[in-house]
């Protein structure tokens, strides 16, 4: 595997986190508004925005998004 092939599978998936997390945000979003912010759903989601909130942490940590 050469390093040119390894960086563009690690902004491919940090693409993916940043718009998984934005997704679950909205998401989140609209179940807050429809007044189902105690539902199953809800936490569940709540949860894997979190973790990918922590992800996100740790690629600032490294410098390696500005966002």
């Amino acid at each position: 595997m050469d390093k040119m092939d390894k960086l563009e599978r690690f902004e491919k998936a940090l693409a993916d986190v940043l718009s998984e997390y934005d997704k679950l945000g909205k998401e989140l979003e609209n179940l807050r508004n429809d007044g189902k912010s105690k539902t199953t759903k809800f936490r569940e989601l709540l949860g894997k925005k979190l973790v990918y909130s922590m992800i996100i942490t740790i690629f600032k940590r490294y410098d390696l998004i500005d966002k």
